[in-house]
């Protein structure tokens, strides 16, 4: 499937946040803030590309279960998302160039990227604006009352700060009911309790409402100044297009200790 320029657009943004869901062995979804997502150097709207960089879990989740979800959200709060197919690794030629030719790429202070990925498009929304609703979001799910609930992974302040902080950009990964995952980006995070957070996100509530909960659920973020966290837990309705992610795991998603765990439900 061809992107709409507009999606396109969104993710050759150098700024944007970009993330990438897999699915490991046992069907559970997992996402990741993969900076270098775009669209390839020869023009085709029907694939993107993305750096072996940093991305341990999602390339062992790669190597047994090609299907994926991709999602960008700007500084403008523009989001889209979408579905495909990885098509492998290239470890030469103009993708990987591409790549490393990248500003991020260039002034990193670690390592380039060992190979460049290919995703075929399958499935793309159309791009959504997080404005004006954004404030009103917020309200909501702070107003949200929820039930204590099983004992969850206690998390650090810090991580706390960071993922209801408006301004950091969100991403919820979920198992779509054709095998394939979803990223639904979101910016509203309240917390439920100390070992759980409430989500809100109104361009993505029709397809959030279709979720089959509660199911196993993981969420990234990205802050302005490049901090990253994910979470990993149970995903449920509040009703009224707000959800509730139980956290069971907390992992650093910055390098160069991205993917360690920082805790874990008892």
């Amino acid at each position: 499937m061809d992107l709409d320029k507009r999606v396109r657009d969104l993710f050759s943004e150098e700024m944007a946040g970009k993330f990438l869901a897999t699915v490991d062995t046992e069907g559970k979804v997992n996402v990741a803030l993969i900076v270098t997502l775009q669209p390839p150097p020869d023009g085709r709207a029907d694939r993107l590309i993305f750096g072996e960089f940093l991305m341990w879990k999602s390339k062992e989740n790669l190597k047994h279960n090609a299907k994926v979800a991709a999602a960008v959200v700007n500084t403008k709060l523009k989001a889209a998302n979408l579905t495909g197919d990885f098509g492998g690794f290239e470890k030469s030629g103009p993708y990987k160039e591409a790549i490393d030719g990248s500003s991020f790429m260039r002034y990193n202070a670690y390592s380039g990227v060992r190979s460049a990925g290919v995703i075929e498009v399958r499935e793309a929304g159309q791009v959504r604006s997080f404005l004006p609703g954004v404030a009103a979001d917020l309200v909501r799910v702070g107003l949200r009352r929820t039930k204590k609930g099983e004992k969850g992974a206690e998390m650090p302040p810090v991580v706390k700060e960071k993922f209801t902080k408006l301004t950091s950009i969100k991403a919820l990964a979920v198992m779509g009911d054709d095998g394939y995952p979803r990223i639904y980006p979101l910016l509203a995070v309240a917390m439920a309790g100390e070992t759980a957070f409430k989500l809100r996100s109104s361009p993505y509530r029709k397809e959030l409402e279709g979720i089959k909960v509660p199911c196993p659920a993981a969420l990234c973020l990205v802050t302005m100044d490049a901090k990253s966290y994910k979470v990993k837990g149970e995903l449920s309705s509040l009703g009224g297009g707000t959800f509730l992610l139980r956290v069971k795991e907390v992992y650093n998603a910055m390098p160069p200790l991205a993917g360690d765990l920082i805790a874990a439900a008892p």
